[in-house]
């Protein structure tokens, strides 16, 4: 059970309150103090008519964007796994984060940094001594370097792209198939979509063209992996922590690798996948002590996009070698996989999107079905979005369905969302999140159902 707050718990929590919000609205202070300079510019009080009248200065703030906002997360719905874990019932996610990048050129040069951080004051007011170490550490708080890179042409056909980047590929909003380079932060399940799920890593991409097609080559130097929930966190399916996580050393050899060839056509467009990388989720390895290692897989692939009328039709393949399961751990498995999609625009303001896909891991052996990563000879994903726009597009609403086997047996997420624009740089969301276990791996968690809100300025 939660503790009662306590005086010098409160006084804590709102001095921390009264800090974060001053680091998250500092930008937008600035901004203010900007657009407040310009506004009484013209009633200064004129210079001696003979000095010359200069030209004013570039402010600095025109190369500085991103967004502060405060998010507060309330479960309405959950059922613990085992007495190490917190009581999650109630306010679950009080955060205030904010988001700061910077853009400008040199010349023909392009330079983007972007910091992010975060605070939530969640686990003061309900008692940090009720978590874990391990939520506090990946929870609580944060700041990290977001993409940081330098963009420009080296000759008329050919680009550098160097630094902290994301590169997407394949058509798919809702599931990854080709899409292999950055990992995601899965921290909290579906509480958002892909787009701002991906981590970025540090990268060498080189983009030639020719005509209506493009080559990217690709060295990834940075190894960063999928955030997923840890011990003590509601969505953690078990009341044990993990084996501990070895991971590759930083030399030469282990740089992943990517390709791509990339054709725009009217209407149109094919894209062909080739990459070296490691596994963003860690394989366990039987030794004296059981441990968990990112193996090296090879990925080949390809995506093409096709626009009818109303109509886009969307289709992702790849095939991976190299995969390894506990259970038969000497044995490398081959995985097939194939993603469909359509998307219909014909509706007044409403698009509706549909996404399958299907995974078949080859030459399966039966003795994979006790092994702890949760392989399946075959696997099956659906998605189904609709989105609407209303009063002149200042309103959005959104439904989200993804179901986990052709029935959801293995899982099922429905998330359904308002966004309201209060004004140019302001809006609101929030809406329901209902998560549904089943027979999948989160099986042990058991259901969840959570009711957010978020307040966004955006600069």
């Amino acid at each position: 059970m939660r503790r009662s707050l306590r005086p010098v718990v409160l006084k804590k929590a709102c001095r921390e309150v009264l800090i974060a919000f001053g680091i998250v609205c500092f930008p937008l202070w600035g901004l203010a103090v900007a657009e407040t300079d310009d506004l009484f510019a013209g009633f200064e009080k004129p210079d001696a008519l003979s000095e010359p009248i200069e030209a004013p200065t570039e402010s600095i703030l025109r190369y500085i964007s991103g967004y502060a906002k405060v998010l507060t997360v309330y479960n309405t719905t959950h059922f613990s796994p085992g007495q190490v874990c917190a009581d999650w019932h109630g306010l679950s996610k009080l955060r205030l984060e904010s988001l700061v990048e910077v853009d400008f050129r040199i010349d023909d040069w392009k330079v983007f940094a972007g910091i992010k951080g975060f605070y939530d004051f969640a686990y003061d007011l309900n008692g940090r001594d009720s978590y874990s170490k391990e939520v506090l550490d990946a929870y609580e708080k944060e700041i990290e370097l977001r993409e940081a890179y330098l963009q420009g042409s080296l000759t008329a056909f050919a680009d550098l792209k160097i630094g902290r980047q994301i590169v997407i590929w394949g058509r798919s909003d809702n599931f990854r198939v080709t899409d292999i380079l950055n990992p995601l932060d899965n921290r909290d399940i579906g509480l958002v979509d892909i787009e701002d799920l991906r981590l970025p890593l540090v990268m060498v991409k080189v983009d030639f063209f020719s005509g209506d097609w493009n080559v990217d080559l690709i060295s990834v130097h940075e190894h960063r992996y999928d955030e997923n929930p840890v011990f003590g966190h509601f969505f953690y399916p078990s009341n044990v922590p993990l084996p501990s996580e070895v991971e590759p050393a930083y030399t030469l050899e282990n740089s992943e690798i990517g390709a791509a060839l990339n054709g725009n056509f009217a209407g149109w467009d094919l894209s062909f996948y080739a990459a070296r990388t490691f596994q963003d989720q860690a394989n366990f390895v039987p030794m004296p002590l059981i441990t968990r290692e990112h193996q090296k897989i090879t990925m080949l692939g390809s995506a093409l996009s096709l626009a009818r009328g109303n109509m886009l039709y969307i289709a992702e393949a790849a095939h991976l070698r190299g995969l390894h399961f506990l259970e038969d751990y000497q044995t490398n498995y081959n995985r097939s996989e194939l993603l469909a999609g359509i998307e219909y625009s014909g509706l007044s303001e409403t698009v509706i999107s549909l996404d399958f896909v299907t995974r078949y891991l080859h030459n399966y052996n039966p003795d994979l079905d006790t092994s702890p990563e949760g392989p399946r000879r075959t696997d099956n994903d659906i998605a189904c979005r609709v989105t609407s726009n209303f009063m002149n597009e200042t309103l959005e609403l959104e439904g989200v369905v993804v179901l986990n086997g052709i029935r959801g047996q293995y899982g099922a997420l429905q998330r359904f969302t308002a966004t309201y624009d209060i004004m140019d740089d302001w809006s609101v969301n929030g809406g329901l999140m209902l998560f549904q276990a089943r027979k999948g791996a989160l099986a042990p968690v058991g259901d969840n159902g959570r009711i957010f809100c978020e307040l966004r300025y955006d600069f």
